[in-house]
């Protein structure tokens, strides 16, 4: 499960693979969309999308994912849901779920004087 802070930027990649074909390629794609809720059903509202702009596609098949700290700055601490859909330009579709969890802040004033202190700082990726 990807795991990070509420409010942080989370970088991650997924291996892009079509019915046992072979690594997909950007010339093959048609549109690329993550969606976002905070549950698995369809009438759960949608938090925020992600386009095929806001993504890299890497020579080895690896799409690379950016959540922006606007994305979840204002959701609760908790597990939240994201499909990635595909299709490619020959109508093939595919989605896959997951899951990551929103984390509390790990930082805190240090008083007055502004000094941060950091208890941890992580990053997790998502390997398929």
């Amino acid at each position: 499960m990807l795991k990070f802070v509420r409010g942080d930027t989370c970088l991650f990649k997924v291996k892009l693979i079509t019915n046992g074909e072979g690594v997909v390629e950007l010339k093959d794609i048609n549109t690329i969309i993550i969606t976002c809720r905070q549950e698995t059903t369809k009438d759960s509202n949608i938090l925020f999308v992600k386009k095929m702009d806001d993504m890299v596609l890497d020579k080895d098949g690896y799409l690379h994912c950016r959540f922006d700290p606007s994305d979840t700055e204002n959701l609760y601490y908790g597990t939240y849901y994201f499909d990635i859909e595909i299709t490619l330009k020959s109508g093939y579709r595919k989605s896959k779920l997951y899951q990551f969890e929103l984390t509390q802040e790990t930082t805190m004033h240090g008083g007055t004087n502004g000094v941060w202190y950091w208890k941890n700082c992580f990053r997790t990726w998502i390997n398929d």
